[in-house]
């Protein structure tokens, strides 16, 4: 229906006896384009706003004498008059534009126009009382950043931790942070996790993505590192489609012999039945697929229209999107453990591991602009990604303190299909010229599956033949999680007038409501070691072992464990109270109050544990804020902010559900407590001209009874779930700079020809004290914190009218941190630092054409982790865990009209 209604409208539009006007809008004094500056039609509500070198284009002009009206944040509207069009013709109009002071309800109409536009984003952020960092599409773009992910891993002070979900923000992970959709919560696809895996969510939907790390009365309190709030792509201008296709390859990958799980189709969607009782008809192979070539590829479309509706003419907006993609990724790393003493480790090997991430991502958006003054709007998101693995892994193993090791042949075959449907309705009313009101309510559902995990162990012989393993080292596992998510927001803000007359001033108070239910459930089937002739390494072929027939003959024994379910109910009512006020010409303050009160209960059948429930002890929580913002002048601002935040277990957390993985098993703790955040930060931004800025920022946190998962010393290699100190302070400093090196363009002829480049850097201390063996106690870093943490990219971009190339060059660093903390006698496990260099060019040949080619990883370090032995005096390290994961190339085509 939307490609019909899309199709309809531009066809209207291609047989109108109409005109075009189109130009540029610059900086009178710097030539600078200004992104995201609007032009209409005097009279009308035609119009167009400025893309990333300044040019707009406005469209199905009726011919005859107009008059513009073009203005942007901080400058001087400007009207030009006398602007004939033809039928069938094109106008080009070059405008300049001189600098005033800013109007704050400029910014906020702009603003939400064009907020994809790197320029805006940062005028936002000038004005924004609350301290925020912000990415939006443009300049992910020109990063050749792929998804939320990667573009939160560029902020400062945030930081990815391989193997593990998600960012760190500030040395605190996962569990410390919160990740919204347009302002609305959305939950977790995997019980280990809090947040949803940002990865999920492609560029191809993402308008931007804002950062808050200083928080205050309105903000989610369930938070100590950031808020996260991913903002979905809307209609910008009166029509809009594109289209784009890509293909690339794993420079790894495609050197191998490419082994994929047999259990999905090519759009990632599992095959998710159970056999029949007394059977052993699995829907999916024990032995994987080969693949020949495992090339990457991605398609996306986007479209969108705006309508007039009634005698005002009042804006209806439809946008959508849709996409898919596929990549393939391959590693060889080493795999060990050790004791605490000097004995070699009793796991040795050396794996490979083959991987594929297929994602679909559908998008609706639909606004209605009621008289100017009212706003009505939807949001429909799908986002369905499957991450699935083949892992084969040969050496000693065998479990810590037991038997000596012996010869191991492990394969691991792992889908993961994760669906996520949200359905949006907000609105913002303006009650009077004073008094606004902003409601809204979504419902997010998550269904995460893990179908049919298959894992076979195989042991070597002393004829140097491999033979199946007993003691339920031959299993499939099947889990699920549904969770439904309802959230209510509404709030009523008052405008107040302060004696400098500012739009500073207002009281808002407001109530959210969060309430979710959860169930997950998971089962596991066991099956005897068959034993035919032993296999050579090359040669094991399980599906000739373990099928129907065999097991229909009595060749082996299959038994269905107990269920192991829990369900979840958390209900969080939260009120608040906001103060906005201007107290004196250059400084405004903002203070508010959060009452949150949570319930939160988890009841749970598990197999090693009598089933039972576990309960949160602490229901209410009172959290004051306060932030200051002082402008010294209109280029240089100075911000504090204070405030208390808690931080909630997970809902695996506190039942006693273990998550087996490779290596280890974690588990939950009903006695785990929440922790409480003191946050305090001081930042400075000077803004030297529309697009350039140098900030800093200073910041410390105190948390009380910090979360951590522990090594609990057991053969089985559980890690529980704790407290792990009374208190962890965390103090850093963060620097950023966007500066234009070169800028020799000339805007009369239409060319650009400029050099830019942004830098971001952090360091960061942690610091708690633990109990580490027998009562003694050692200081230690948080898990995750990186103390240094930088981000460099260098832009190249040259323009000569419609064509226009761009290249840009990334670097990322991260140094050594703690990957997991030492605990019984052992030694910090520690992540080696690592740079990562990226190369991005796109060229766009025609006005409607651009093509785009990234190499990402140009440098492929290694990922390394390594733990002291704990008997040693010389500090003699072993190498834990070490891949490296290939460059990644792709080269791609885009459309847009």
């Amino acid at each position: 229906m939307i490609p019909l209604i899309l199709f309809l409208s531009f066809s209207a539009g291609s047989f109108a006896q109409t005109g075009v006007i189109k130009g540029k809008i610059v900086d009178a004094k710097t030539d600078e384009p200004l992104i995201g500056a609007s032009v209409v039609i005097e009279g009308t509500t035609i119009g167009a706003a400025a893309d990333l070198d300044g040019n707009f284009m406005i469209r199905d002009i009726p011919p005859g004498e107009h008059t513009l009206i073009a203005s942007y944040v901080a400058y001087l509207t400007d009207i030009i008059e006398g602007i004939k069009v033809g039928a069938n013709e094109e106008t080009i109009v070059q405008i300049s534009l001189l600098p005033d002071d800013i109007d704050l309800r400029e910014v906020e109409v702009i603003a939400r126009a064009n907020r994809e536009s790197e320029n805006i984003l940062l005028m936002d952020r000038r004005q924004a009382l609350v301290a925020t960092q912000s990415m939006g599409a443009r300049e992910l773009s020109r990063k050749g950043i792929s998804d939320a992910l990667a573009a939160v891993a560029n902020v400062s002070g945030v930081s990815r931790q391989e193997g593990v979900k998600n960012v760190f923000v500030r040395g605190l992970g996962d569990r410390y942070n919160a990740t919204l959709l347009n302002g609305f919560p959305i939950p977790s696809e995997d019980p280990e996790y809090k947040n949803i895996a940002l990865e999920f969510f492609g560029t191809d939907i993402i308008q931007n993505i804002d950062v808050n790390k200083v928080f205050s009365g309105k903000n989610s309190s369930d938070v100590g590192g950031a808020i996260i709030n991913i903002n979905s792509k809307e209609l910008i201008g009166d029509r809009a489609f594109s289209a784009e296709a890509s293909g690339g390859l794993n420079s790894e990958a495609v050197r191998v012999d490419f082994l994929r799980v047999d259990g999905s189709n090519l759009l990632g969607f599992a095959r998710t039945a159970h056999p029949a009782e007394g059977t052993f008809n699995f829907s999916n192979r024990l032995d994987p697929l080969e693949v020949s070539l495992p090339l990457n590829h991605g398609f996306a479309l986007s479209g969108g229209t705006r309508f007039r509706v009634g005698a005002n003419g009042d804006p209806l907006t439809f946008f959508a999107v849709a996409s898919h993609s596929s990549e393939h990724s391959f590693t060889e790393e080493i795999v060990r453990s050790i004791t605490t003493g000097n004995e070699d480790p009793y796991q040795d090997q050396v794996g490979s591991k083959h991987s594929r991430k297929t994602s679909q991502l559908a998008l609706a958006n639909v606004r209605y602009d009621i008289n100017r003054t009212h706003v009505l709007a939807y949001n429909f998101m799908m986002v369905h990604a499957t991450n699935e693995y083949t892992g084969e892994y040969n050496g000693r193993d065998t479990e810590k303190n037991q038997d000596p090791p012996f010869g191991v042949h492990f394969r691991r075959q792992q889908i993961n299909d994760n669906l996520l449907l949200t359905n949006q309705l907000a609105s913002d009313w303006a009650l009077s010229d004073n008094l606004t009101l902003k409601a809204g309510v979504s419902y997010n559902h998550i269904r995460g599956l893990e179908p049919d995990r298959r894992e076979n162990y195989l042991y070597l012989t002393p004829e140097g033949f491999y033979a199946l393993m007993g003691s339920n080292r031959q299993k499939r596992f099947f889990s699920e999680l549904k969770e439904s998510d309802i959230n209510v927001k509404v709030s009523l803000t008052y405008r107040l007038r302060d004696r400098f007359g500012s739009e500073n001033s207002s009281i808002t108070i407001g109530y959210d409501g969060r309430f979710v239910d959860d169930a997950f459930e998971s089962i596991e089937y066991n099956y005897d070691p068959y034993n035919p002739a032993p296999f050579q390494l090359n040669e094991v072929r399980l599906d000739e072992v373990y099928n129907p027939s065999t097991y229909a003959d009595g060749g082996f024994r299959m038994t269905l464990g107990e269920p192991n379910t829990y369900q979840v109910r958390k209900y969080i009512h939260s009120g608040y109270a906001e103060g906005a006020y201007q107290l004196a010409h250059h400084l405004t303050a903002n203070i508010g109050f959060r009452l949150d009160h949570v319930d939160m209960t988890v009841e749970y059948v598990v197999d090693h544990a009598s089933p039972g429930s576990s309960t949160l002890d602490k229901k209410l929580y009172g959290l004051p804020s306060l932030n200051l913002k002082y402008d010294f002048n209109p280029k240089n601002s100075l911000r504090f902010g204070a405030s208390k935040t808690y931080t909630l277990p997970q809902s695996k957390e506190i039942s006693p559900y273990r998550y087996v993985n490779i290596g280890f098993a974690s588990q939950g703790n009903a006695d785990l407590k929440p922790s409480d955040n003191y946050n305090a930060d001081l930042k400075w931004d000077c803004y030297l001209s529309p697009s350039e800025l140098i900030s800093s920022n200073l910041f410390y946190k105190r948390v009380l009874n910090p979360i951590a998962r522990l090594e609990v010393g057991n053969s089985a290699g559980v890690l529980k779930y704790d407290n792990i100190s009374d208190f962890a302070n965390v103090v850093g400093i963060e620097l950023e700079v966007r500066k234009t090196l070169f800028d020799r363009s000339h805007t009369a002829s239409g060319k650009v020809n400029r050099l830019s480049f942004g830098l971001n850097g952090s360091y960061i201390f942690t610091e708690m004290e633990i109990d580490y063996i027998q009562n003694s106690t050692r200081k230690s870093q948080l898990e995750g914190a990186s103390p240094f943490i930088g981000n460099l990219d260098l832009s190249y971009n040259v323009m000569n009218n419609e064509r226009n190339a761009i290249v840009s060059l990334i670097f990322t660093y991260f140094s050594r941190r703690i990957h997991t903390i030492g605990m019984l006698g052992f030694k910090d496990i520690v992540g080696e630092g690592v740079g990562t260099l990226d190369f991005v060019t796109s060229y766009r040949f025609t006005n409607h054409f651009t093509v785009k080619f990234k190499a990402t990883n140009l440098l492929n370090p290694p990922y390394r982790l390594t733990r002291e032995r704990s008997g040693s005096d010389k500090g003699e390290k072993v190498v834990l865990n070490e891949y490296k994961k290939g460059m990644n190339l792709s080269l791609g085509i885009s459309y847009e009209l």
